[in-house]
């Protein structure tokens, strides 16, 4: 089992300080929680909106000459690989998402390995570059999953961007920002959501709900505060589907539709003006990553 931590240390940030833009490849209808929507024989149901909304945030990153992680959905390589190829050609790093978009805690050991290796596969045929990175659908590595972090530096990865310091969604105990984890295969990189501290617990403001919630200006502020205060970098994560207003709706519980529905018209203005004012590239450009690593 993997065993944390490692120190991170500030001279492993490049300077000027640059901030990770991810982005989750994945289409509107991949939705955790909802066994309905986790089926993959369902899927071929759905219209399929994951290139023109991709194009959008592509379009955004041309204009202020950013790049940034894309985290792909195998099951979305597998069905756009022309959209791939935009992608890495355009100088973004391709990353995996898995093949499936299930959360680790509900794969076995074998499973979740089988499911990795087909994105890795399938993502490095298109592009002919080695993947490097690894995030698990909805933050999904927790104490008891911990676990998939030897899987993954078995398989090859370099890094892993799937652990939350939250008592909800992951672990308290994790680090809130990038760190070395030992595996049984060598060391690996984390590099967690971006949190702040407020009172008792941590709370998420960059991607997702939180960032469509959450005042503009204490993003930045904060933002800004993690670069020059704590000099760290902070990670902001995005979903094509939260530039897509028009996106069909689908029966959900409540707290899932909210979660997925709510306020996505300020996805677009909140990250522009973000990438206007403060520096960002993708993962492998903001760690260090080096040989014993």
């Amino acid at each position: 089992m993997a065993k944390k931590f490692i120190g991170f240390k500030s001279k492993t940030i490049k300077h000027p300080m640059i901030n990770a833009l991810t982005v989750d490849l994945e289409d509107w209808y991949h939705i955790c929680g909802t066994y309905e929507n986790t089926t993959p024989s369902k899927w071929a149901e759905y219209e399929t909106r994951v290139t023109s909304n991709t194009n959008k945030i592509l379009s955004i990153l041309r204009q202020y000459n950013t790049k940034a992680t894309f985290f792909v959905l195998g099951y979305i390589a597998h069905k756009e690989p022309d959209l791939i190829k935009t992608i890495h050609n355009e100088g973004h790093e391709i990353a995996t998402h898995g093949y499936y978009h299930r959360r680790i805690f509900e794969l076995s050991r074998a499973e979740f390995e089988e499911d990795t290796k087909k994105s890795i596969d399938i993502l490095e045929s298109i592009t002919g570059e080695k993947v490097l990175g690894y995030r698990a659908p909805e933050w999904s590595i927790r104490n008891n999953t911990l676990w998939a972090l030897d899987l993954l530096k078995k398989l090859g990865l370099r890094y892993d961007s799937s652990m939350v310091p939250l008592t909800r969604m992951g672990e308290r105990s994790f680090g809130p920002y990038p760190y070395r984890i030992k595996t049984e295969y060598g060391n690996i990189w984390e590099f967690p959501l971006t949190t702040m501290r407020c009172l008792w617990e941590n709370l998420p403001f960059t991607g997702g709900l939180p960032l469509r919630i959450a005042p503009y200006w204490y993003i930045l502020s904060k933002l800004k505060w993690i670069n020059y205060k704590a000099f760290k970098p902070g990670l902001v994560y995005i979903h094509p589907w939260e530039f897509d207003d028009k996106h069909p709706k689908i029966e959900l519980p409540l707290s899932r539709r909210f979660m997925h529905y709510f306020n996505v018209r300020a996805t677009r203005p909140k990250i522009e003006g973000l990438l206007k004012h403060m520096k960002f590239g993708p993962i492998r450009d903001v760690i260090r990553m080096d040989r014993d690593d």
